[in-house]
């Protein structure tokens, strides 16, 4: 009997969300009119009741708000599959430091779209990264006299970021406070920028200052100000000033009362949730309950912000004694590190936790080898439950387990002075 083999079907990639579309507006919509719509389409799709439709509202806002961002897109949508894989192409030719390949296929690419910057500035980091800094800044040149004047104030971040990744900091810095000064209501977009820099070239002091420069006279704040208030917050945050937590937290919160119209409080309170969520992703919670507060402060009837501050605080207080349990010398290095690894597994990547690990000694005892070993496990586990309650109640399920599993083969005048 004649058999065939099925064909395979190749799979096919995603189809490229249309984000005007789930916006409402033309290809051609100007920066206004698509926050205006991004307003109007959150306020019909709130996440509370439409969470699926908010986050592909917000997926759409978040591209299309950025003129780099939406440049990248309006290009996919244009030259799909052959575009993506020529720059794929590129980018693995940069990676082996084939610069020359790498040159050739973005000058095939500009046959596609001669007038377009954005590969000009690809072909600037390709100079760059091959050490021709001379090139670098004449295609630059190129980039910024084809870019239009919405676009010129991005170009100069990503200038600034180029720079700074190949170790060029000063010049890096030269550009950011060119652009500061040449489009001073753009500033935003250069603030983190400033921070790398300023960390770069071990200048602390100079970043602190910088920050407090930004910082509105009191009395005189507006909804405007959010971003320079979270910056100083960061900033305080990153430098470790927490002797400035209660005044900018004060300031802030005079801001936030001010606030009436909704629209504002709407962005504003999207700006302080996308901090949280970073810092809460990073594992950082008690810079994440710093921003929570402030979202609680605004919207504290909201039964989705309460259960989300509930949640916050209580991983901030659990990493607070993880925190202190790592200082102790006392605790049975395992049960140190098994808290730190159960608290940490969701966030941190699993080859940083091994490497933390190697260290840690009687990790790999296995319970029974050595009785002597399962006593002080179990004292560990008592010890911590002492000391440490919450903690211990985190996870007690498993800090339960392991005693058990420690504490079967040792005598019952032992099992009897180590209940839990």
């Amino acid at each position: 009997m004649e058999t065939t083999k099925p064909s395979r079907k190749r799979s096919k990639k995603p189809k490229l969300e249309n984000f005007y579309k789930i916006l409402g507006v033309r290809s051609n919509a100007t920066q206004v009119s698509i926050k205006q719509k991004y307003i109007a389409s959150v306020k019909a799709f709130p996440p509370e009741t439409h969470p699926e439709e908010f986050q592909q509202i917000r997926r759409a806002y978040e591209t299309l708000k950025d003129p780099l961002k939406r440049r990248e897109y309006d290009l996919m949508r244009k030259y799909g599959g052959k575009l993506e894989k020529m720059m794929e192409d590129v980018w693995k030719h940069v990676e082996n430091c084939q610069y020359a390949k790498a040159e050739a296929l973005v000058n095939q690419v500009l046959e596609l779209m001669p007038e377009d910057y954005n590969i000009h500035l690809i072909l600037a980091q390709i100079k760059l990264l091959n050490g021709d800094n001379k090139a670098f800044y004449k295609e630059f040149a190129l980039v910024e006299e084809n870019a239009s004047d919405q676009d010129k104030p991005m170009i100069m971040v990503v200038k600034a970021r180029m720079l700074l990744e190949e170790d060029e900091a000063e010049a890096a810095l030269q550009v950011l406070d060119q652009a500061r000064a040449n489009y001073p209501d753009k500033l935003q977009m250069f603030l983190c920028l400033y921070t790398d820099v300023y960390t770069d070239l071990d200048r602390e002091d100079d970043l602190w200052e910088f920050a407090l420069s930004l910082v509105p006279a009191p009395g005189t704040e507006t909804s405007g100000d959010i971003f320079t208030f979270i910056y100083w917050l960061n900033t305080m945050i990153e430098l470790e000033q927490w002797n400035f937590k209660s005044k900018i937290q004060q300031r802030l919160r005079k801001l936030l009362k001010a606030v009436k119209n909704e629209e504002d409080k709407l962005l504003i309170t999207e700006a302080l949730q996308d901090e949280h969520d970073g810092y809460f992703e990073a594992a950082r919670f008690r810079e994440a309950e710093i921003y929570m507060d402030f979202i609680y402060y605004i919207d504290s009837a909201n039964p989705e912000v309460q259960k989300q501050r509930s949640k916050t605080q209580e991983l901030m207080r659990v990493e607070k004694e993880i925190r202190k349990l790592e200082q102790e010398e006392t605790i049975f290095p395992p049960i140190s590190f098994l808290a730190m690894e159960w608290f940490y597994s969701d966030y941190l990547p699993p080859e940083e936790l091994e490497y933390m690990s190697i260290d840690v000694p009687f990790l790999d005892s296995e319970a029974g080898d050595d009785l002597q070993i399962d006593e002080m496990y179990a004292q560990g586990i008592v010890a911590l439950r002492k000391r440490y309650p919450l903690l211990y109640r985190y996870f007690q399920s498993d800090w339960e387990e392991l005693f058990a599993e420690r504490v079967q083969n040792l005598n019952r005048e032992a099992r009897r002075q180590l209940k839990l």
